[in-house]
């Protein structure tokens, strides 16, 4: 019979977590030399989910063009259209979290995060944010042949029009489609919503003249005025904007109270290595911080709007909750 060592046991129990550790920090050591090493690939991937020519792609290509030289690795646009921003979204929160999928975020996702009940992913748990952009008005804009030029002559059109008149909006639960219902119950006028995938074809229809009015982003909305294809009738935020500093807010003068803004920032799925994401917001900041990107923003109406990462995230759960109240208040549910 083999005689058993008494402290055979406790060798062979030694190496078996022995072994148990050293598989653990093999696994473990491809995503921290990740980290160390990012980015050590390309391309790196910042999806915009909208199509070409919408505010969000507007800034984002001036941005990722920036991003290259200071990452000194080639960063694309890739545009993710449809479902008000959350076809992208989808996209970025089921990436591979290894820092070179990222996603132009802005507060239609904190809105869809709340109103649109067909999700496959919880925005809140599966996107994390990586840095703060900025932030601007949405500015109210019809299209040229309505006979209408003040916030109160707006009014005045839309209850003499009733649920003939119709606006658009980027896609069902999107900013421009919550602001917009929330507008009508502030100043008690109707309009029949119409749905996008995008601001890009919806702003197509408003010059041709298939939608009457529209509550747009800067970007977008000021490149359209600049060149009369549109007409400005007000602004959406709590005071008037440097861009268009002769617009009143549709606060001062028809709907009391009523103030509301986009911001945009760049997210990444929940797991990407921290010091992938603390690398990326500082590359974003020092982008940001550029004359001509500061001009870029001036141009486009946004104001930048500085954060810690920390900071960004602790904002964008905020605006979830803050825009899941407006959304029970006015009855906006998705299926």
């Amino acid at each position: 019979m083999n005689q058993v060592r008494p402290n055979a046991g406790r060798r062979r129990l030694a190496a078996a977590s022995l072994l148990a550790c050293t598989s653990l920090l093999a696994a473990l050591a491809p995503r921290a030399a990740q980290a160390s090493d990012w980015p050590a690939k390309q391309p790196i991937r910042l999806v915009v989910p909208a199509p070409p020519g919408g505010s969000l792609d507007i800034l984002s290509r001036p941005l990722a063009t920036k991003l290259s030289g200071i990452l000194g690795q080639t960063v694309i646009v890739e545009n993710r259209g449809g479902a008000g921003g959350m076809v992208g979204a989808d996209f970025v929160a089921k990436a591979t979290p290894d820092g070179y999928t990222f996603l132009m975020g802005a507060v239609h996702h904190a809105i869809g995060a709340t109103v649109n009940h067909n999700l496959v992913f919880d925005p809140a748990k599966d996107l994390v944010g990586v840095a703060s952009i900025g932030t601007t008005p949405n500015v109210v804009i019809v299209n040229n042949a309505l006979p209408v030029r003040t916030p109160a002559e707006l009014v005045a059109w839309m209850k003499q029009k009733g649920d003939r008149a119709n606006y658009a909006t980027g896609g069902p639960g999107t900013l421009q489609h919550l602001s917009m219902e929330w507008f009508k119950s502030a100043a008690g006028v109707g309009a029949m919503a119409v749905h996008y995938r995008g601001s890009a074809p919806a702003m197509s229809d408003l010059l041709g003249g298939q939608v009457d009015l529209m509550f747009e982003t800067m970007p977008l909305a000021l490149a359209q005025t600049r060149a009369n294809s549109v007409r400005a009738i007000a602004v959406t935020s709590a005071r008037r904007t440097a861009a268009l500093p002769d617009l009143p807010t549709l606060g001062e003068t028809v709907a009391p109270g009523f103030a509301v803004s986009s911001w945009y920032g760049v997210m990444a799925p929940q797991g990407t290595p921290q010091p992938v994401l603390d690398r990326m917001h500082d590359a974003i900041a020092q982008a940001l911080a550029l004359q001509d990107m500061e001009q870029t923003w001036q141009a486009a109406g946004v104001e930048q709007q500085p954060m810690s990462r920390p900071q960004f995230q602790a904002f964008w759960l905020g605006e979830i909750q803050r825009w899941g109240k407006v959304a029970t208040e006015h009855g906006i549910r998705i299926e």
